[in-house]
């Protein structure tokens, strides 16, 4: 049997944060790995900052395709 469970260690010790379903002195096999870090992702309109600096004169026409890298319907 494989369960994963999110634990806490503290003072030396690993402590599960829920009830484990194991017999009382069972031997068992512990994998750790710390919690994957959120990728931070970076919103479409942060590409506009400083765009007026960057001489883009067609920004109203052209507003997709700097936005959201599409091209505009014709």
């Amino acid at each position: 049997m494989q369960e994963t469970i999110n634990a806490i260690y503290e003072n030396g010790v690993i402590k599960p944060l829920q009830k484990l379903h194991f017999k009382e002195h069972e031997k068992v096999t512990v994998t750790i790995s710390k919690p994957a870090k959120k990728a931070k992702t970076k919103s479409p309109a942060m590409s506009l900052i400083g765009i007026f600096e960057s001489g883009i004169g067609d920004l109203s026409r052209e507003h997709d395709k700097y936005l959201y890298g599409q091209k505009k319907a014709k």
